[in-house]
């Protein structure tokens, strides 16, 4: 039987003094039923050829540890996704529209992520780490915050496409130049044990 994500309360925030909405759907699934969406030989090649990121930030590729060494103390993975419709953010120029509607929903994700993340939990962002301007993967120093470091699923190798689609009924859209997107999506997780 396969499992469906359950819809959240919207949630009603505000950007630049104007009321945004955001529509949220949670799945949890024992971390065996997300690994046929894991390969990051594939994944992590993508990022390889196409990220600015990739060797350049400890959460990302190639630093990212394998995926189930990570999760070795939890049982559990709760995945949420956050989408937002771009047509809420008309006052922003329409070459930033869809980017800042994308970091508005990934920003609120990541809050609540580490806010949600207890002792025994832990989760895993929505995007690469955020915390300093400049990485220090870039000088290959050591990260000065290791407790504060948080891996994404893409940085994993896990396929975020497939996993909206089958497991969120979700339809990712991309943005195109000279195109703003219906609506921007975002996902991140929280690991745990049950």
């Amino acid at each position: 039987m396969m499992m469906r994500a359950i819809a959240t309360p919207l949630i009603k925030t505000q950007f630049q003094k104007k009321e945004i909405q955001i529509e949220s759907k949670e799945i949890e699934l024992p971390i065996e039923a997300i690994l046929p969406y894991l390969n990051p030989e594939e994944f992590n090649a993508y990022c390889q050829t196409g990220c600015e990121n990739y060797s350049n930030k400890w959460t990302c590729p190639p630093h990212c540890p394998p995926f189930m060494e990570y999760v070795t103390d939890h049982t559990h993975i709760k995945l949420i996704l956050y989408k937002s419709y771009c047509n809420q953010f008309e006052f922003i120029e329409e070459g930033e529209r869809a980017l800042t509607a994308y970091n508005f929903a990934k920003d609120l994700l990541q809050k609540k992520l580490r806010k949600r993340e207890a002792e025994q939990e832990r989760f895993i962002g929505p995007n690469s780490c955020e915390i300093c301007t400049i990485c220090k993967a870039v000088h290959a120093d050591a990260c000065h915050l290791p407790h504060l470091i948080r891996y994404n699923l893409v940085a994993f190798g896990f396929n975020v496409t497939k996993i909206m689609e089958d497991l969120f009924q979700h339809k990712l859209e991309w943005a195109k130049a000279g195109e703003v997107p219906n609506h921007v999506s975002s996902i991140g997780a929280i690991l745990f044990k049950k």
